[in-house]
């Protein structure tokens, strides 16, 4: 006895998007601008919790007997993430009449596309964009959970804000920069992960301040990477994200491990794949990512207070 399978063939036409498709979602999601600075957190599906542990050191005189004092606090903030998905149609036979045709190999079935590294490339660079602008400027209106620009605010208990800042220019950069480095909590201003984020606009700002003042020696070089350097005289990273629109005045604070993204990651839907579809005769792009971020401890970041 024969047994015939009639239904339709949807294996994948892509080697390149097949054998690093999760790669690619990673690449997207996890190595943003901001993403690349802050802590990630994997395997968060829905709404988790962040453990968080504090302890509060209470060294007495050594005298006989037993006085116990202090504390060891365990704490939980919620961490949410949003699915979101791509979904594209893209169909080889409109290119057979354009330039894009000679690339095509074979007759008018057309199961593979031109380019198809460059197009996975480039859908990357653009969820890698969006995922950028989420961090930052996400809130509960428009998706599942607020973005930093939201989380860091005076809205959020405990976020501390500085008392007459004004929106950063070329002139006041470095003692704008100053107020809110000033309004950093003791408990951290000796940590070695404090940045000072701003948009991009700001940052040119900042880095013509740098120039006029003549510090020249306080470069991006320094500090390893493009759009970040090091305030003079501190050991606090200032750094420029596309994340930040260029129309906010926002200046923020704060330890970039205290800042998480959580992602899935861990789940093998979460790839970026170009297949052909048989039953639609079209090359199908599909991308399926979830992420979400939130501050650790509130008490420890600063804002300029402006929009």
């Amino acid at each position: 006895m024969k047994k015939h399978n009639f239904s339709f063939d949807l294996s994948s036409l892509a080697p390149f998007t097949d054998e690093v498709g999760g790669l690619l979602i990673s690449e997207a999601v996890a190595k943003g601008r901001t993403a690349e600075v802050i802590t990630i957190q994997a395997g968060v599906k829905g709404t988790q919790s962040l453990n968080l542990l504090s302890s509060t050191l209470n060294v007495q005189n050594g005298t006989c007997g037993w006085d116990p004092s202090g504390s060891t606090t365990y704490t939980q903030r919620n961490i949410t993430t949003c699915q979101y998905k791509v979904n594209e149609a893209l169909c080889g036979r409109d290119l057979l009449d354009y330039w894009q045709g000679q690339f095509i190999n074979g007759g008018d079935t057309v199961t593979t596309l031109p380019f198809e590294s460059q197009i996975a490339d480039l859908k990357v660079k653009q969820i890698q964009k969006y995922v950028e602008d989420e961090i930052w400027q996400a809130t509960t209106g428009t998706t599942c959970f607020n973005g930093l620009q939201t989380l860091i605010s005076t809205g959020t208990t405990g976020v501390n804000a500085v008392v007459g800042a004004s929106a950063l220019t070329s002139t006041n950069a470095l003692s704008e920069v100053d107020k809110v480095i000033a309004a950093l909590p003791d408990s951290v201003t000796d940590d070695d992960d404090l940045i000072v984020f701003m948009s991009m606009s700001a940052y040119r700002s900042y880095v013509v301040a740098l120039r006029a003042a003549n510090y020249f020696h306080y470069s991006p070089e320094q500090a390893g990477r493009e759009f970040v350097t090091y305030h003079p005289a501190t050991k606090i990273r200032v750094m420029g994200v596309p994340g930040i629109p260029s129309s906010s005045n926002q200046i923020v604070c704060g330890k970039a491990s205290y800042m998480v993204l959580g992602v899935n990651l861990m789940d093998d839907s979460e790839k970026l794949d170009m297949f052909y579809s048989r039953d639609y005769d079209e090359v199908r792009v599909r991308a399926n990512f979830s992420f979400g971020v939130q501050i650790a401890f509130p008490d420890t970041f600063v804002t300029n207070n402006l929009a």
